[in-house]
């Protein structure tokens, strides 16, 4: 193994443990604006491991993705976050099903459980083990969000931590996915949160909450 490669194996490892931080920060996070700080330095992390690809590489399009990450996830996402907590006028506390502690311990489980599941696919992908451990932690984190977080935008920010995890995974094993596809799936995770982002307003303004847990009361 070269030079090269040694490196690239431990900025991979760093950029997983950083991962794995913001996951960690992201289950115990008890306001919205905290979580959407954290999903803005996520997804920054996974732009700079994309960048990091295209130069390894020497892939154009990965650079076009990478700035493409920083443009919509790093920046734009989270200031319409920003603009729909203002907007809507809600509670700011993410009304979580689990207690923090027991969110930590379901996350160590979570890291743990992807651990486990890419061990046998480490050395046939030619990758280190923590940065194929970090996606997989980040499509489980995602949906656990979603099932856990009962507002709405968090279940939104969970779809899109689960995406980003499902990115870092195509990055990871493929070294990054053609450019037309990015683009493609950058466009789908748009207008899904916008129409998550329409559906939000449609539940402020009928039930003036956005607990969606509550909508369990309207079953006949």
């Amino acid at each position: 193994m070269g030079l090269v490669e040694v490196a690239t194996g431990k900025i991979l490892s760093s950029f997983s443990v950083f991962l794995f931080l913001t996951i960690l920060l992201m289950v115990v996070s008890r306001r919205i604006s905290t979580s959407i700080v954290l999903f803005s330095v996520q997804s920054a992390i996974i732009a700079a491991e994309a960048f990091a690809t295209a130069f390894r590489e020497r892939l154009a399009a990965a650079y076009v993705v990478a700035a493409l990450i920083v443009v919509i996830k790093v920046v734009a996402i989270p200031r319409a976050f920003f603009g729909l907590v203002s907007h809507l006028k809600t509670s700011t506390d993410v009304k979580a099903s689990t207690t923090p502690t027991q969110s930590v311990f379901i996350a160590a489980a979570m890291i743990y459980l992807s651990y486990a599941a890419v061990q046998s696919y480490e050395q046939s992908v030619h990758v280190p083990e923590d940065a194929l451990a970090a996606p997989v932690a980040l499509i489980l984190t995602g949906a656990f969000l979603m099932v856990s977080r009962n507002k709405a935008l968090m279940q939104m920010l969970g779809l899109l931590v689960l995406e980003n995890g499902i990115f870092l995974a195509a990055l990871t094993t493929t070294f990054g996915m053609p450019l037309v596809i990015e683009i493609g799936v950058f466009f789908d995770v748009l207008i899904g949160l916008l129409l998550m982002g329409v559906f939000a307003f449609r539940i402020r303004d009928t039930f003036d909450h956005l607990d969606v847990s509550k909508l369990r009361r309207l079953r006949g």
